[in-house]
């Protein structure tokens, strides 16, 4: 049997012994300095100068003196000497002068309730009913001179490895700095990321990506068909107040886009391409589509083509493979005007309207189309050209005439011995109205002395439809033709 008990080492009352008080008390000694053991600190190598009974101390590495080899042991002050007592695995002190408590481990003293350090190859945790889970630690992927602080789950947070598959449900709240490298999947109903009321950078997909590799970042992807997915950038409130920047130098969408709605909202762009046509500094809007609809939205429309002076254009231009062939607007002046070009180089003036009086003027003349006849439905103010009549014709009050002499030659034939003669001749264009003037023409015969001019006494004519009747009388009996000149208005 041992004189020592196993853990405190107290000595044992042996049997016979004599002064067995002298035992008795060396073992209240050791239990009074150990059981609730207190130490003022674990600084010094040295006792110090005037102790008081009942002191103890942690003795610091490298002690010398009376506490030669002591290191790391309590030195207790009691009855004027010291006792040195050797800790156990387990022991438990405070030390006063740091307010902590420190636990043997067998070769050192731990703190107690703060972090310690351990080795990262060897630290893991196993679970108890199942020793194949494991959780492992390594600090390999931190740089040199690099401390992070994990704080242990609470009510708002959990401790998570993020550059894993992590997947958080329930209310999650990441006050600080968050960076994912791997995949992060947040299953909640609602979910917020950038709640600051101050300056603040929210980042998601940012990082120099290299140069030939793809960077995906998926927002509101996932969507069933049937479903909606709204996705908000900037204020998630429509109509809502602020400035929303996105910098980048282009955008595409993968797929077509059928319908971009933006109800109550300004779209400024420097450059606009619709149906796959390509914008440039000079044709800022440009449109590919077989047609354009203009529908107005209230009680009229209006198109404006604004130019800053009035010697510059404000024009419409069409073109054949982007020649200009016509152009229509104001062209440099403030004259309406319509002007065509063969070459889209030289261009004619082929009606201008005058901006003070409304008049049109035709620069380069006017050419009516042929007609074969009247043409139907025609009212007051028409103008036309008949082609059969060679005839340019108007309607005024409801009535058609001629515009301009309507000239020609007849024949009034005379029968023999007669003293008065009529004819028909054709004259298409002439109306009943028309205003007829007839004159004698030169002789039919050669010498011009036939014998009825001789003996005329009147010459008329009278306007039929596309006709007209020459009548002459004569003083004497007379035969043979008469060449007649007559005119129509």
């Amino acid at each position: 049997m041992s004189d020592t008990s196993t853990h405190l080492g107290l000595p044992y009352l042996l049997a016979a012994q004599a002064q067995k008080h002298v035992t008795h008390n060396e073992s209240l000694r050791l239990l009074d300095a150990m059981v609730q053991l207190s130490v003022l600190d674990r600084t010094r190598t040295t006792p110090p100068v005037s102790p008081t009974d009942g002191d103890r101390h942690l003795v610091a590495s490298g002690a010398t003196g009376l506490w030669a080899g002591w290191d790391l042991n309590v030195a207790f002050w009691v009855d004027g000497v010291w006792m040195r007592l050797v800790p156990r695995p387990g022991w438990l002190v405070w030390i006063a002068a740091e307010q902590a408590f420190v636990v043997w481990n067998g070769s050192a003293w731990d703190p107690v309730g703060v972090p310690q350090d351990v080795s990262d190859a060897i630290f893991s945790l196993v679970n108890d009913a199942d020793p194949t889970k494991k959780a492992l630690f390594s600090l390999s992927g931190i740089t040199t001179g690099t401390t992070r602080t994990y704080s242990l789950p609470n009510t708002s947070s959990e401790l998570a490895i993020l550059a894993g598959t992590q997947t958080f449900t329930g209310n999650k709240t990441f006050s600080g700095t968050m960076t994912a490298s791997g995949t992060v999947t947040v299953s909640a109903a609602s979910a917020s990321i950038g709640t600051a009321t101050t300056t603040a950078t929210y980042g998601m997909g940012t990082g120099a990506t290299t140069t030939g590799v793809t960077k995906t970042v998926n927002l509101g992807t996932g969507g069933a068909s049937g479903s909606t997915t709204v996705v908000n950038i900037g204020s998630a409130t429509a109509g809502a107040g602020g400035t929303t920047v996105v910098n980048t130098p282009t955008v595409t969408f993968a797929n077509a886009v059928t319908q971009v709605g933006m109800p109550q909202a300004n779209l400024t762009a420097q450059l606009l391409g619709l149906g796959g046509a390509t914008a440039d500094s000079y044709n800022r809007v440009s449109v590919n589509t077989p047609a354009l609809l203009f529908n107005n939205a209230g009680t009229g429309i209006e198109a404006t083509v604004n130019k800053a002076a009035a010697g510059n254009d404000a024009a419409f231009a069409f073109k054949t493979g982007f020649s200009a062939r016509a152009l229509i607007g104001l062209l440099g002046n403030d004259d309406f005007s319509f002007k065509v070009s063969p070459d889209g180089s030289a261009f004619f003036e082929a009606i201008r309207i005058d901006r003070t009086n409304g008049r049109p003027t035709l620069p380069q003349g006017a050419i009516l189309g042929n007609l074969a006849a009247d043409p139907a439905g025609r009212a007051d103010g028409w103008i036309w050209f008949n082609a059969t009549a060679q005839r340019l014709r108007a309607r005024a009050d409801g009535v058609d005439f001629n515009l301009g002499p309507y000239t020609g030659t007849g024949v009034l034939a005379v029968g023999d011995n007669a003293l008065e003669a009529s004819t028909v001749i054709a004259a298409p264009g002439v109306l009943p109205t028309s205003l007829i003037t007839v004159s004698l023409a030169l002789s039919i015969d050669a010498d011009e002395n036939s014998p009825e001019l001789l003996d005329l006494v009147t010459l008329w004519g009278e306007a039929g439809a596309d006709q007209i009747i020459l009548n002459a009388t004569f003083s004497g009996p007379t035969s043979g033709p008469v060449k007649i000149n007559w005119s129509a208005n």
